[in-house]
């Protein structure tokens, strides 16, 4: 798999990660989908991607280890963590972006995190 248009999404909530996983195939990226701590981790393991994107199903416990993990995998690899109102993450992620926001303005977003990736 080849990380130029690769991306990692990290949800509990299938139907929402199944949306999503929609948008970015749209937008051109591939996309891995991971539902457990376990898969994500074997995924970063194993491939190379631009961005890893965690949902703000993933309980916070799960997001705290989860980020330090991936961190330690591949440092450089930027972490969007979409929240809501009331869920926000004390994970050490790259950005943020209410889960509310419109498509635009995940792939804006997605874009702006991985700049210094892909150039």
């Amino acid at each position: 798999m080849t990380a130029t248009k690769s991306i990692l999404t990290i949800s509990r909530d299938r139907a929402l990660q199944h949306t999503r996983t929609l948008i970015l195939q749209h937008a051109g990226y591939q996309v891995s989908a991971a539902h457990t701590d376990d898969e994500a981790i074997r995924f970063v393991e194993a491939n190379s991607y631009v961005l890893v994107l965690l949902c703000h199903s993933v309980p916070e416990s799960s997001r705290l280890t989860l980020v330090k993990k991936l961190k330690e995998l591949q440092p450089k690899l930027p972490i969007l963590m979409l929240y809501n109102s009331y869920d926000p993450t004390e994970a050490l992620v790259d950005g943020s972006l209410h889960s509310l926001e419109s498509p635009i303005a995940l792939l804006n977003m997605i874009g702006f995190l991985t700049m210094s990736a892909s150039g």
